[in-house]
């Protein structure tokens, strides 16, 4: 492994633990064992590193969810399937990460965090399109409402109540999903 990828791999394993806010370039350079002047040499500063590993994060979610859209399986399954990803992520992320993003002095970060998620959005109005075009998802629902939806999903996340009503952001994630998807009815099962 590369100086640069220690380093990467550290930051992200802080930042995804501690939020970005906390950790310090002295506290990566110390786990990757690397110098600051070495740090430097790949990252100008903290931001610039964040938003490396925020393009890692997201080109990697959004290469998951390609693969599961594209994938063999019914709308429901890949359904399914798509928040089984969504969970396992959510399970590495504590809410200080949740809660460094709508930080007010992180503009940048959230402002390209949510470029990046603009591929992502794409892609699931696609496949919701998908879903309603084989009769597999409610053909009554505007699609534009589902993903303003999404989007103000967004928007509640950054308040500091929610993050108070979850003991962390897997429980919260399953939460805010399940309620999207299932709304306030049981689920049942699918032979009933």
């Amino acid at each position: 492994m590369t100086k640069k990828e220690k380093i990467e791999n550290i930051a992200r394993e802080l930042f995804l633990k501690h939020g970005f806010k906390k950790v310090t370039i002295d506290e990566i350079c110390k786990k990757a064992h690397v110098s600051r002047k070495t740090y430097y040499t790949f990252y100008e500063n903290k931001i610039a590193l964040v938003l490396f590993v925020i393009d890692d994060i997201s080109s990697d979610t959004i290469r998951k969810f390609k693969m599961v859209i594209e994938g063999e399986g019914s709308f429901a399954e890949k359904m399914e399937q798509s928040l089984e990803l969504k969970y396992q992520f959510s399970k590495t992320i504590t809410m200080e990460f949740v809660a460094d993003f709508f930080d007010p002095g992180a503009t940048d970060i959230l402002e390209y965090w949510q470029k990046m998620m603009l591929e992502s959005m794409s892609l699931l109005m696609g496949f919701l399109k998908e879903g309603q075009r084989t009769g597999e998802m409610n053909p009554d629902l505007n699609l534009d409402y589902v993903m303003w939806y999404f989007q103000k999903l967004s928007e509640i996340i950054k308040s500091p109540e929610i993050t108070r009503m979850f003991p962390n952001a897997e429980e919260m994630v399953k939460q805010i999903s399940k309620t999207m998807i299932y709304g306030i009815m049981p689920i049942r099962a699918n032979n009933e």
